[in-house]
């Protein structure tokens, strides 16, 4: 797992042509990558075609696949049960194989179905497709979906408040129980994800194997994303349309974009779209309109994106990740912040603030910016995973996502800290797959902090 950051690997001679991947440049600011490897592959996506929504068993292992373009209904064609009641609903990220290759300023990143030489295995991984929330009943954090619906289109009463089903008090979003006065308005936390909950809080809810590791998977999705669309720059407008070689352009759109302000005053910052809004997708990329009630000036429409199964994939709630850690060092104690990466479940931590010691199952994988700024590159470590190691692009250049740091404050404090991944509603052209927020410790919480449930 150590990175091969300017390791002066030789450029790839690969003998087989099942592969395809994207090219880049370290010292390019260009968001638009090289398609390299089988471009018949470019065409057919095969690993991004396997992502798929799936109803789990208590162990993790599928009980029945959904509908390929309609989450509601099983792959049989039969309805699903999607409220969590009958297994958690997951997206299923497949078992395939990547290689990272340096070669000089360049970096490729490339992925194939098979085991070719020099290609490390990335395991099947699965997440909640949607922000997940916490059973009050049985306190346990699982993954559904509450909202009935009127043909394709979400059920709502004559005051346009969306309709539930009727177990849905038990999954309630937001602070959960304390949110309860909310119930029947428009900003019920019902059927929304659960916030206002640090990792320490949330991880005695995730049994049964599940966890809060949501880096890696979240950062192979985004890669895959790249790699489909040859782009660092995953909020260029969507555009459905194939180029006229066949390959996907633009990017996902912007997502659910609000005003803080606005966000405020409607209900403290809290999540304002009920999970599996985008169930009508199934695994499709898209985007689907979602009016909120009770906004200031009236009802407000935002655009809610899917990429093949993970809905608001960015740019709409801040996601914490169990499987990251970062060590801001001062100046008298060398000046550096490193980013850790645990692939232990068992050994998920927050750690203490102030420890000296590198807690255990986390390893180094690269130093960090020190102020805040676009990302330019990225480091990568040998099994795919990447990590800014330089600002300096732009909402349109480098990687098109903001890095966040407390390095730069006039203040800067010390110590251990935790990642947050995504961003929230307000951060605009911040957002994006790439954004890592490492401001805040551990055992911080907030409104628009959520969280993913994982296994793997």
């Amino acid at each position: 797992m150590s990175l091969i950051l300017g390791s002066g690997s030789t450029k790839p001679q690969f003998p087989y042509d099942m592969w395809y991947g994207v090219q880049g440049d370290f010292t390019s600011k260009d968001k638009k990558l090289t398609r390299v490897g089988n471009l018949d592959l470019h065409r057919t996506l095969p690993i991004q075609n396997k992502l798929r929504r799936f109803v789990e068993n208590p162990d993790g292992s599928v009980k029945y696949y959904l509908g390929a373009n309609d989450s509601r209904k099983k792959d049989s064609g039969a309805e699903a049960i999607i409220d969590s009641t009958d297994g958690n609903v997951m997206l299923e990220k497949p078992e395939d194989y990547i290689r990272v290759e340096i070669s000089g300023t360049k970096w490729l990143y490339a992925i194939s179905e098979y085991p070719l030489p020099g290609f490390v295995k990335s395991i099947r991984k699965t997440g909640s497709p949607w922000p997940a929330t916490i059973d009050l009943t049985n306190n346990k954090a699982v993954s559904g979906c509450w909202l009935t619906w009127n043909g394709d289109e979400i059920a709502r009463d004559e005051n346009g408040l969306i309709i539930l089903k009727g177990n849905a008090a038990q999954f309630r979003g937001g602070s959960g129980a304390d949110d309860a006065a909310k119930d029947g308005t428009y900003n019920s936390q019902l059927g929304m994800p659960r916030t206002s909950i640090s990792k320490v809080g949330a991880r005695p809810y995730c049994k049964d194997g599940t966890h809060l590791g949501f880096y890696r998977f979240y950062n192979e999705i985004a890669w895959l994303q790249r790699i489909e669309y040859a782009s660092l720059d995953c909020q260029e407008t969507y555009n459905a349309t194939l180029t006229d070689d066949g390959f996907r352009q633009g990017g996902l759109g912007r997502g659910p974009s609000v005003d803080w302000n606005q966000w405020s005053t409607w209900g403290g910052n809290k999540p304002f779209i009920p999970c599996g809004v985008t169930a009508t997708l199934g695994n499709n990329t898209g985007r689907v309109s979602y009016t909120i009630k009770g906004w200031t000036g009236g009802d407000k429409v935002v655009e809610v994106t899917s990429y093949r199964g993970l809905e608001t994939p960015f740019e709409y709630l801040w996601m914490l990740a169990d499987d990251i850690l970062i060590h801001h060092a001062s100046i008298e104690d060398g000046g550096k912040s490193v980013i850790y990466l645990c692939q232990d479940p068992t050994k998920f931590t927050s750690h203490s603030d102030s420890a000296t010691d590198v807690p255990d199952g986390y390893v180094a994988m690269t130093e960090l910016p020190r102020t805040d700024g676009y990302i330019l590159t990225n480091a990568f470590s040998n099994d795919g995973y990447s990590f800014p190691d330089a600002i300096g692009g732009s909402a349109a250049t480098g990687y098109c996502d903001q890095f966040y740091t407390n390095q730069d404050d006039e203040e800067p404090t010390y110590g251990w800290f935790g990642g947050l991944l995504c961003a929230s509603a307000s951060d605009g052209t911040f957002a994006g797959f790439g954004c890592l927020l490492t401001s805040y410790r551990s055992s911080y919480s907030n409104a628009y902090y959520g969280f993913r449930l994982c296994r793997f």
